[in-house]
């Protein structure tokens, strides 16, 4: 269930999520999310990050955090009802996996 703000805040985020990949690529190569209540039953959004072999393998520290950083301070979550959770998987990985939602 997406609650009306966040849901009129869809075309925003889509937005900061392509800026975002681009200003991050080749190290980014997708961002997958879904909004949807976490473990305690809060409004949250989940981040699925898809990153090339070598982000995942010799930089990942530096990746994610730039990630995490540009994507919190375009996107107020706070305001927009949402806690943010970040998964992270390399191609290599999804290749093996091969789950839809990361696609």
């Amino acid at each position: 269930m997406i609650v009306p703000i966040a849901a009129t805040k869809l075309p925003q985020i889509n937005a900061v999520i392509t800026e975002v990949v681009t200003e991050l690529s080749p190290d980014v190569v997708h961002i997958r999310y879904d909004i949807a209540h976490d473990w305690s039953g809060d409004l949250a959004i989940f981040f699925r990050v898809l990153l090339s072999d070598e982000a995942g393998n010799s930089r990942l520290q530096d990746v994610t955090t730039k990630l995490v950083r540009r994507l919190e301070e375009r996107l107020d979550f706070p305001e927009m009802g949402l806690f943010a959770y970040y998964n992270f998987r390399s191609v290599s990985e999804q290749a093996v996996l091969q789950e839809k939602s990361w696609a």
